[in-house]
């Protein structure tokens, strides 16, 4: 049971990043927001790499420690949370972050970005408190 810490720091530093980028783009009104197509294609850029490193590091955990296989990006996170590695509801939460992940990765032409506008603030929080569990859990292992 090693851990790629490479891997799972390089993907914590992203979802940081990209977490700060988020928080630079709601300092402006909703309105310029989405007069500014430049900005909308950058806010989905940074949801899709928030939430691909998340799964990214849900997969190498559950790999790494053998708790099974999902056939699915929702379900990576419900092993993680299964295993207590973070909460239930941290987990319903990421659960809904994955589902606007997929809708901005395969039904791009259809995204409603007011909605996306809105969920940022809930997407930075569950990010900012995964990235907390998982340094809590790998620090706990080691």
């Amino acid at each position: 049971m090693t851990f790629d810490e490479i891997l799972i720091q390089r993907r914590l530093t992203k979802i940081l990043e990209e977490i700060e980028f988020l928080r630079s783009k709601k300092k402006v009104e909703v309105d310029d927001f989405l007069s500014d197509g430049t900005s909308m294609r950058a806010v989905s850029k940074a949801i899709e790499l928030i939430v691909q490193s998340i799964l990214d590091i849900c997969s190498h955990i559950i790999a790494q420690r053998h708790w099974g296989i999902s056939e699915t990006y929702r379900g990576t996170i419900t092993l993680l949370a299964s295993n207590n590695v973070i909460s239930q509801a941290l987990a319903k939460s990421l659960q809904q972050a994955v589902a606007m992940r997929n809708l901005l990765v395969h039904q791009y032409l259809e995204i409603d970005f007011r909605i996306i506008w809105d969920s940022i603030d809930q997407l930075v929080n569950d990010a900012s408190e995964f990235s907390g569990a998982i340094r809590k859990y790998l620090a706990s292992i080691s």
